[in-house]
């Protein structure tokens, strides 16, 4: 009778530590090796491969490339969601790249349901991802570059006009320069030009990336259906599309709330049950593309919809933050609806074809 084994794979960036696991729970087997699909293959080739049930890793940038890899290798793969591994990583006394490898593969061998698999994204997906975040970290540098600009004009009473393109901001400090140099006798270009460039490098290449996006959403079928819903435009359809990526995972439509984290987080002890904010679970960057897709939905004055209504319905109630958060909820569902049924009538998802009654209820009848 073959030996069960499983893999448990801590990898980092530069070095990766391997534990293998028998049916007991013993290490049979350890070591630290190069980041490299080649070099696992190689380690644990000699255990015959059909023995191993599966190889276990924590999510993060590195797992994403050796996931991929060893998937084509015909091994039998588990990404673990991060943020639930790392209680199980904490109960060792001493944090240790190996200890780590040892209790990853311990959870794949006894307690894998009790972990949240994080599903390994196709290339597209994958793509699409790195351009959105890449897209955030660039607009939150040139906030700050554009925050220092104005601290420096600010120091000598001068002030930065908010622009809306790198022209129009170089236009304007360049004035406001002349105006400190005319008036004050001050030249704060030495200081001040270096961080402008900056900042319209910074401008040009999100007005670039924005360009990008809504040719890529135009050409994928279901993003442009997404971007028919009033409020969602490129950045909503792609962020949503690329954070699925397989909507019949979700068995049904209103399951995309709890993964997007936008339902409360609930506590019950006996008779007492607690309602806090939202989990903020899963992708932060999707979640706030959805809030802010919500929020031009309900502030929109050419549009009308029931979910506008029921929106505008519940901020009266409970004030507008509560409201976003659930026209965002209601959002997701509708998108995933519309991903699921794949029928259209007359620019309108079919909740009927859906089979889903909170689907049906957020359906937007344009008015």
């Amino acid at each position: 009778m073959s030996k069960r084994l499983w893999v448990g794979l801590d990898a980092g960036v530069y070095a990766t530590s391997v534990c293998v696991l028998n049916s007991a729970g013993e290490p049979i087997q350890q070591g630290d090796l190069p980041t490299s699909v080649e070099a696992i293959d190689a380690f644990i080739r000699p255990l015959r491969r059909g023995n191993i049930e599966v190889i276990a890793m924590e999510s993060g940038s590195s797992s994403i490339y050796l996931a991929r890899g060893l998937e084509r290798l015909k091994y039998s793969v588990a990404v673990f969601d991060a943020r639930q591994i790392s209680a199980f990583l904490g109960l060792k006394q001493n944090k240790t790249d190996r200890n780590d490898a040892r209790a990853i593969a311990d959870v794949a061998r006894s307690g894998r349901s009790a972990v949240s698999e994080v599903l390994v994204k196709s290339v597209e997906c994958q793509r699409i991802r790195s351009m959105l975040a890449n897209r955030k970290q660039m607009l939150r540098m040139r906030i700050a570059s554009e925050a220092a600009i104005g601290a420096q004009f600010n120091l000598y009473g001068g002030k930065l006009a908010k622009c809306h393109s790198a022209a129009t901001l170089r236009r304007k400090a360049n004035l406001e320069m002349d105006r400190l140099r005319k008036e004050q006798k001050i030249d704060l270009r030495p200081d001040i030009e270096p961080v402008l460039s900056i900042c319209a490098g910074l401008r040009d290449y999100v007005q670039h990336l924005d360009r990008k996006f809504a040719d890529m959403a135009v050409n994928i079928d279901i993003c442009r259906r997404f971007m028919e819903i009033p409020g969602v435009g490129p950045l909503t359809a792609l962020s949503f599309y690329s954070a699925i990526c397989d909507p019949d995972r979700f068995a049904r439509c209103i399951d995309v709330g709890p993964y997007l984290g936008l339902v409360p987080r609930v506590r019950q002890s006996g008779g007492t049950v607690a309602r806090f904010r939202i989990s903020k679970m899963g992708n932060t960057m999707t979640r706030q593309h959805l809030v802010t897709a919500a929020m031009h939905l309900l502030r929109a004055r050419s549009t009308d919809s029931s979910l506008k209504r029921w929106g505008l319905n519940l901020r009266e109630r409970r004030g507008g933050g509560r409201a976003n958060t659930a026209v965002a909820r209601k959002l997701s569902i509708v998108m995933l609806a519309m991903w699921k049924g794949r029928v259209r009538q007359g620019g309108v998802i079919s909740a009927v074809a859906v089979g889903h009654r909170q689907a049906a209820l957020a359906v937007m009848c344009r008015g």
